[in-house]
């Protein structure tokens, strides 16, 4: 058999999928054109049968390297580089009985690079000496498996959920090839998304002494093929032998694909389908294990159980679960529990019925739910859905601050804030793996996380896809409250101060609006008109408005009909707090949304003046500019604050503007008024002049008066 040339051709082609995953189309083709090379050569000199699958799949792997792969597509590759010197690539299907996990892709006769093993350069007992042991043994006896054990290495929940694989009768000597003496294995292990293959050796850390620090069967110590799977389950978690712990749900699923659960056990009372869990464990279908929480030295003793630790359940009857310890020590082997307030998880590894649909993508981490990554999809029938963090975890602390989130919304689109649609179910975790399942119906998931990572999404039942938003238009606005721009609620004076926007509908559209902000958030959707384009607006008025909510933490929603015309948009927080704010309008038609300048004018000037117990103030002013724009604003305050509330005490104010030399009066108001939000008053004057602006109050009285100027010219205070 030419099995160092097909190793080499197997080299060739992993390399050549994980060139192309990062779009060196020009390096994978020369490696393929290498193995290209070996297939040629091996068919000259050898008849296999396998040579005419691998061709065909080496032709079409060719054919395809010019054309575009999706991002999902590259990270099933790029995800196999844990680190620089590592590369666990999946496992390649050449038809349906032939894989890239064939004995013959393995040269028995080399040895692995010695770079491979850096992981394993220091080992957690200083009496621990690596040694090659060549394995002939390759006993598959349940009963000499069952008697697997644990003993220096912390490994808890790898040797109970090799145990419970064992139980539930699944091959797991099969993740090893070749089965017989050799300079190195591969097993399978599923992570990152896939089926890989791990490549590792038969050295071992031996102790001097009667200790292991690697799996042992008590009943067959010469049996070490499970210390290959140990040892490539080590290789992957990153930190070889000084292994920190896992849990028995995510070690079970490496091993051996079956779905993870774990369910928090609460005052000592275990889930009300225990015994259907038992009846499917029974019949092959699920595994079960359970794990305590932290028990002191003095109760661990007088129960026979360990802290922090993973139990294989053997036996469920009557209320009373035993569980198998899987340390060698036989007194506690086997115990029974009736009393379980000092377990924490159950943990249970469904059978997968269904071939996964699965999605690879990144995770930058990014505020706000419609940043966030959001799949639909539509259950015809109760459906499981798996995400998995990839690994690396670089270590048990950084683990186990990493969380992520899954929320599932009823609806099939795009989710812009979280209270849009109803929640049917939010799960938050620090651990890598999370399974849920829905019931027949359309949901949105929406994924976020603390950390930027690789995620897979994998559905057992129905088909997924990205989703979209309701419709077909989006418009995204990023802004920001600042010390100039930020006038909180509509109760205070300065509330139209807050960031304004036109908005323009040209024809009949349904809008759905949504904002992300920091503080209680809020915005108001005014009726407008065409004449106050740019125009911002001068108080909260109501009959104008179109929509009223409650201020909210965080984030607001909210859908309308607008009808053609033009719409004024304020956004606001309700302590005029600085801080930054996204809105996402997403409409059925085109609509145009525009941010209005937020001062009175290109230049601007202000004045403040006591009343001092009188009720009238000249103040004068100069253009520098025909045509002048003068758009003033007067504000009253009782005191030093800078703004006013809806139920403080205000005069009724008017004011008019005179020409200063002719003493013409050029815009007279005679009605008073008592807006919370000042007194205004635009005018054009065609000729650079100074002008007399008078204001008045309806009675005598003291406060301090804030007059401000806007204009498209120069203005001067005299």
């Amino acid at each position: 058999m030419p099995t160092p040339c097909l190793e080499q051709f197997l080299h060739h082609l992993e390399k050549s999928h994980l060139y192309l995953s990062i779009d060196n189309t020009k390096q994978a083709k020369k490696e393929c054109l290498e193995l290209i090379k070996i297939l040629n050569s091996i068919a000259k000199t050898t008849p296999l049968p396998e040579i005419k699958v691998l061709s065909q799949y080496t032709l079409n792997h060719y054919e395809s390297l010019d054309k575009p792969r999706t991002i999902s597509d590259k990270l099933e590759w790029i995800s196999s580089k844990l680190t620089q010197e590592t590369f666990f690539p999946p496992v390649i299907q050449f038809n349906e009985n032939f894989t890239s996990h064939n004995e013959l892709f393995v040269d028995t006769t080399s040895p692995i690079q010695d770079n491979d093993n850096k992981i394993f350069e220091k080992l957690p007992n200083k009496l621990a000496k690596f040694e090659y042991i060549e394995i002939s043994n390759w006993n598959n006896n349940i009963t000499h498996l069952k008697n697997l054990y644990q003993d220096i290495l912390p490994n808890c929940s790898f040797v109970s959920s090799f145990l419970a694989i064992i139980d539930a009768n699944i091959p797991i000597i099969d993740t090893i090839t070749p089965q017989k003496s050799s300079q190195k294995y591969k097993v399978s292990l599923r992570f990152n998304g896939a089926l890989r293959n791990v490549i590792v050796d038969s050295k071992f850390p031996i102790m001097p002494n009667s200790r292991n620090l690697i799996i042992k069967s008590y009943s067959d110590t010469e049996l070490y093929w499970p210390a290959l799977i140990e040892k490539a389950y080590l290789t992957i978690m990153g930190n070889g032998y000084n292994f920190s712990g896992s849990n028995m749900a995510n070690d079970a699923y490496v091993l051996s694909g079956w779905l993870p659960q774990i369910i928090k056990l609460s005052n000592g009372q275990l889930p009300s389908n225990i015994n259907d869990l038992w009846r499917l464990r029974t019949q092959g279908k699920v595994t079960m294990g359970i794990g305590t929480g932290t028990l002191s030295k003095q109760l661990s003793s007088q129960l026979h159980l360990v802290s922090g630790h993973d139990y294989v359940i053997d036996n469920i009857k009557d209320g009373v679960i035993t569980v198998k310890n899987p340390w060698l020590d036989p007194k506690d082997r086997v115990v029974e529990i009736k009393n379980f307030n000092h377990f924490k998880y159950l943990y249970v590894n469904w059978k997968p019925n269904h071939k996964p649909y699965q999605h690879h993508f990144l995770y930058q981490a990014k505020p706000n739910t419609y940043n966030q990554p959001q799949f639909t999809i539509k259950c015809m029938e109760e459906t499981w859905i798996l995400l998995e963090r990839h690994l690396p975890e670089t270590s048990s602390s950084s683990s186990s601050s990493h969380w992520m989130d899954m929320n599932v919304y009823e609806t099939e689109y795009k989710i812009i804030t979280p209270s849009q649609y109803k929640k049917y179910l939010s799960v938050e975790t620090n651990n890598r793996l999370q399974l849920i399942k829905l019931k027949p119906g359309v949901f949105t998931i929406v994924i976020s996380s603390n950390k930027p990572c690789r995620f897979t999404l994998s559905s057992f039942n129905a088909m997924f896809s990205k989703s979209k938003y309701k419709y077909d238009y989006t418009e995204t606005v990023n802004g920001e409250w600042n010390s100039d721009i930020n006038g909180g609620n509509w109760a205070m004076s300065t509330y139209i101060n807050n960031p304004q926007y036109d908005i323009i509908a040209k024809q009949t559209t349904e809008l759905i609006m949504g904002m992300h902000g920091q503080g209680q958030i809020n915005f108001h959707l005014f009726h407008s008109s065409s004449d106050s384009m740019g125009e911002r607006i001068q108080n909260f008025d109501k009959t104008k408005l179109i929509n009223y909510q409650n201020y909210n933490a965080s984030y607001q929603s909210s859908s309308y009909r607008l009808t053609p015309g033009h719409y004024k948009l304020v956004v606001s927080e309700y302590d005029r707090s600085i801080g930054t704010y996204q809105l996402v309008l997403n409409s059925s038609e085109p609509i145009t949304i525009t941010k209005i300048p937020p001062f009175l004018g290109l230049y601007n000037i202000s004045k403040s003046f006591n009343w001092d117990n009188t009720n009238r103030f000249k103040l004068k002013f100069e253009t520098t500019g025909y045509n002048s724009k003068v758009k003033i604003k007067i504000a009253y305050f009782n005191g030093k604050s800078d703004f006013e509330l809806q139920t403080s005490y205000r005069p009724a104010m008017r004011a008019s503007l005179f020409n200063s030399q002719t003493k013409q009066p050029i815009q007279i108001n005679e009605q008073f008024n008592d807006s919370l939000y000042g007194v205004f008053l635009h005018e054009i004057l065609p000729l650079p002049e100074e002008y007399i602006l008078l204001i008045e109050r309806f009675e005598i009285g003291y406060g301090r008066c804030v007059v401000e100027i806007g204009c498209n010219n120069k203005v001067i205070l005299k």
